[in-house]
């Protein structure tokens, strides 16, 4: 793979995490009100949010670490080392995070779990704090 289709493929990714974690503002923005929901209403609010918090840690991990990764060259066969680097690149203050947001996303895709949305809520605002920080991180060095 060339540099420029590793490029691409990471740049297709980041796109693809951004939009998605417009959708997850907008699903954050709903579970805060889920007082004014109805029963139906709050059942909804709670799966699309629990849903697009694992889609957002998919994206994370899997696709745009991984595709930095792939274009800095760095084995990727391993997730521990993925989230390792993005401790070293400074986008998180503790790797541990990632493996706990990621080991959240499993338990929450096996079974409806309501008591934990405070815990995806807490971990979804953590991850635009690790956009921001890479989308930085791909400006200065010009790969998106």
């Amino acid at each position: 793979m060339t540099l420029e289709e590793r490029k691409r493929l990471l740049c297709e990714s980041w796109k693809q995490f951004k939009q998605n974690l417009k959708l997850l503002k907008t699903s954050i923005e709903r579970i805060k009100n889920l007082d004014k929901l109805d029963e139906i209403q709050r059942g909804e609010a709670i799966e699309a949010f629990l849903s697009r918090y694992s889609r957002t840690v998919d994206l994370l991990i899997n696709k745009v670490l991984r595709g930095l990764d792939i274009l800095e060259m760095e084995d990727t066969s391993k997730k521990l080392d993925i989230v390792i680097r993005a401790e070293k690149r400074g986008f998180i203050k503790d790797f541990n995070v990632l493996i706990e947001m990621k080991d959240l996303r499993n338990e929450l895709a096996h079974e409806y779990v309501q008591k934990r949305i405070e815990e995806a809520l807490q971990y979804s605002l953590e991850i635009f704090i690790i956009a921001e920080k890479i989308e930085n991180y791909l400006k200065e060095n010009r790969y998106c």
